[in-house]
């Protein structure tokens, strides 16, 4: 096959979105006078980008309502923003799974703090393994909890958020994935609940600018962000890094978080990060023949010293990586009963 046109429009794509990024970075002063004192519910505040999240916007004087459904590692947190200055911190424990229930994250925000001005829905079910190989991800009921984790409870925050964020004329921002735009190997259920998500939520962006509402949306694009617990996750033994994802390809959390913060103000549709390795994704899937691009993601996932395709020693990987998780308190419950 000739791979000449792909590479070539590859390469356009990615030098068209670095040509039209958007503008310079914000400084500190200028998000401080845009932050303080502004409030800015946070679900998934517990650890990873969530809790940078915190501690980045607690030094530029925001009131910060954070959520998740461990209260003890909300509390470590909620203890290192008051370090960093934060006054106004509250703390809800609550599961995500729980769809209608959500609304009431909302409507205690008001009750305390009497408006809201960010909604940063960022929690979610990271779901690895292959559909097949693993029969608890085949069970209705599993598939639908994580549904209402990563989809479901994520519209009803935005129903309910809607009123009180038109009155501040404020934003939302959704946290989705690479994963929402490209088919990942091992992540069926994952991507779907992606896909979902990004259809919904680029669907509602249509639907604000029509109604001509002063509330704007962002979706996030993510890729793999290097934060502490997935960085204990993916290390053997020997200290290397057991998911060979090369340097270029991984985000920082601090990084990640800051550009969050500053499409707050810049508001943009998308945030794509990292965007070298998100954007090469999109290339390759929009550009390349479908077989070649199943071909690269299994080869990229391949386990060293895999026989094959590698699929039964992908098992393997994330069945050693349980009893870290569960050491970690990381995805507790998502896993098979």
């Amino acid at each position: 096959m000739n791979y000449k046109v792909p590479c070539i429009l590859l390469l356009i794509s990615v030098s068209l979105y670095y040509l039209l990024s958007p503008a310079p970075p914000l400084s500190d002063e200028q998000l401080t006078t845009h932050l303080k004192d502004k409030v800015v519910l946070i679900c998934g505040a517990s650890s990873g980008i969530g809790e940078e999240l915190a501690y980045q916007l607690a030094r530029h004087g925001a009131k910060l309502v954070l959520v998740a459904r461990n209260q003890d590692k909300l509390d470590v947190v909620k203890e290192g923003v008051v370090k960093l200055g934060a006054t106004d911190v509250q703390t809800i424990s609550f599961d995500f799974s729980d769809v209608k229930g959500s609304s009431g994250v909302i409507n205690q925000t008001i009750a305390w703090f009497g408006k809201l001005d960010y909604l940063v829905s960022n929690h979610a079910a990271m779901i690895q393994g292959a559909f097949l190989g693993f029969p608890h991800q085949q069970e209705p009921d599993f598939i639908e909890r994580i549904f209402r984790v990563n989809l479901f409870s994520q519209i009803e925050l935005a129903v309910h958020a809607l009123p009180h964020l038109e009155a501040s004329k404020g934003h939302m921002f959704f946290t989705s994935s690479g994963a929402g735009e490209t088919p990942f190997f091992s992540m069926a259920i994952y991507c779907s609940t992606k896909h979902a998500l990004n259809g919904f939520f680029y669907s509602l962006q249509q639907e604000l600018m029509a109604r001509e509402s002063p509330v704007s949306l962002t979706v996030g694009a993510f890729g793999f962000i290097k934060t502490k617990d997935l960085s204990q996750l993916i290390i053997n033994e020997d200290g290397e890094n057991a998911m060979n994802i090369p340097a270029w390809a991984t985000g920082d959390v601090k990084e990640c978080a800051r550009g969050m913060i500053e499409s707050y103000i810049s508001r943009p549709p998308t945030m794509t990060y990292p965007k070298l390795s998100n954007n090469l994704g999109r290339a390759m899937w929009y550009f390349l023949p479908v077989p070649t691009f199943h071909n690269a993601m299994m080869g990229a996932s391949k386990r060293p010293g895999a026989v094959g395709n590698g699929y039964q020693e992908s098992l393997d990987f994330v069945n050693d990586g349980r009893e870290k998780m569960e050491k970690l308190k990381f995805q507790q419950g998502y896993g098979p009963n």
